[in-house]
């Protein structure tokens, strides 16, 4: 057996860490809880802790691992191991993470933008397997996404390129999270959706969506199962969250023309329920010569996604 990657999917909620060989199979994993309010030095100790832990349950030592990959919510610069200051993560002013977390665990530690991580672990082992240019999507509470061009990782100046979701479709639209109107984010992404439901049910629509939020709390998933039961209004939010994807994705495909355009994230679990109305906007709204070179594709790796990208990391 090769040396063992070690992938760290850090949220805001949530620490996964897992074992994972050169092949994709995850070994072993666990969940923690981040406890991000307690700053950045209680949230390092927890992932070095989480490592330990894993290699316990599995029954190996830290010698047996290649190293430590890390993906982390950004802003952050890749190159210098560094978490510079993101939202969901209180405290975390250029905090070292990677200089910290090598010299206690004593292996190779790397950091990435958890999106650039997801789009590496898909090329490697998931629905970007062999695909020189390829372009992966996350449609979940925001939009966000990594490219990877002839074959390697597109990050940019300082790690921030490719920040899918904060591109503008509509300067007339919602004013999204990063201070801008109109973000392909603040159309397209399962945040938006279940906000475009709240707005229709404080406007008095006719909506079975409300019943199915029992604690008052309208998601995403509430408006399509309400249209897979035959609510109207919330088919008319299903065709618009659609019709969303498909300008955002024309315009990824003109900013970068990949071979293969793959989606995750929750928003990707109702995929026959947006598909064709997607692709047909695509086809419309799209550079013909991109769109015949183009496959859009469901994304392979699942909930995993988080563990393998920063494993793939190490690859």
């Amino acid at each position: 057996m090769g040396k063992i990657l070690c992938g760290v999917d850090l949220g805001g909620t949530k620490i996964s860490t897992g074992l994972v060989d050169e092949k994709g199979n995850i070994i072993k994993s666990i969940k923690i809880p981040t406890m991000a309010e307690k700053g950045p030095k209680e949230v390092i100790k927890r992932i070095e802790q989480s490592v330990y832990d894993v290699l316990k349950e599995a029954g190996l030592k830290i010698s047996d691992l290649k190293g430590v990959g890390i993906g982390s919510p950004g802003p952050l610069d890749a190159k210098k191991g560094v978490v510079i200051s993101p939202p969901n993560l209180p405290g975390w002013d250029n905090v070292p993470i990677v200089d910290i977390l090598s010299h206690k665990l004593g292996v190779e530690v790397k950091l990435e933008n958890d999106a650039n991580a997801a789009a590496i672990g898909e090329h490697l082992f998931g629905a970007g397997r062999g695909i020189d240019n390829f372009v992966y999507i996350t449609v979940s509470t925001g939009i966000g996404g990594g490219v990877i061009i002839q074959g390697k990782l597109y990050s940019g100046e300082n790690s921030n390129a490719a920040e899918i979701g904060h591109h503008t479709i509509n300067f007339n639209g919602p004013r999204c999270n990063c201070g801008n109107y109109g973000c392909f984010e603040a159309f397209a992404s399962g945040t938006a959706i279940a906000r475009f439901a709240q707005e229709g049910i404080q406007n008095g629509k006719d909506t079975m969506i409300r019943d199915l939020a029992k604690d008052g709390v309208v998601k995403s998933e509430h408006v399509f199962e309400a249209a897979k039961l035959g609510d109207e209004f919330a088919e008319e939010l299903v065709d618009n969250e659609a019709f969303y994807l498909g300008v955002g994705i024309s315009n990824i495909m003109a900013f970068y023309n990949p071979k293969r355009i793959a989606i995750g994230g929750g928003v990707s679990t109702q995929w026959e329920m947006l598909y064709d109305k997607m692709m047909e906007t695509i086809k419309k709204k799209a550079l013909k010569p991109n769109v015949e070179v183009c496959e859009v594709v469901k994304a392979e790796l699942g909930e995993n996604v988080g563990v393998l990208g920063a494993a793939a990391l190490l690859l």
